[in-house]
């Protein structure tokens, strides 16, 4: 299990940016797969729930999960404009706590 445990937390840190601040945060689409999730409509679901027990809490969505365009590539070399989040430390622990319990790491969470 703590392998587990260091190899999970080791992807997450991968994906860790930080801002012009020092403030750190993690994309949406880039946390998703970490967390075993390969179809982005089932991750918004999480993210959707999340973001109510963020506001249920009191806190500020639009500071915890700030959204942003992207460009992402697909098919034979076209892009698109997707949307993302800027996730914080805070927005990432409400997805594990209403994310899939049937997903090992989201059960270790």
């Amino acid at each position: 299990m703590s392998d587990l445990i260091a190899k999970e937390y080791k992807s997450f840190e991968q994906i860790k940016h930080t801002d012009d601040t020092g403030g750190e945060f993690w994309f949406a689409r880039e946390l998703a797969p970490v967390l075993g999730y390969s179809k982005w409509e089932n991750f918004q679901k999480v993210i959707d729930r999340a973001m109510l027990a963020c506001r249920n809490s009191g806190f500020n969505i639009a500071n915890q999960f700030p959204g942003v365009r992207k460009l992402i590539e697909h098919g034979k070399g076209g892009k698109r404009e997707v949307t993302d989040y800027k996730l914080s430390r805070y927005a990432y622990y409400l997805i594990v706590q209403n994310g899939d319990p049937r997903k090992t790491i989201i059960a270790t969470g």
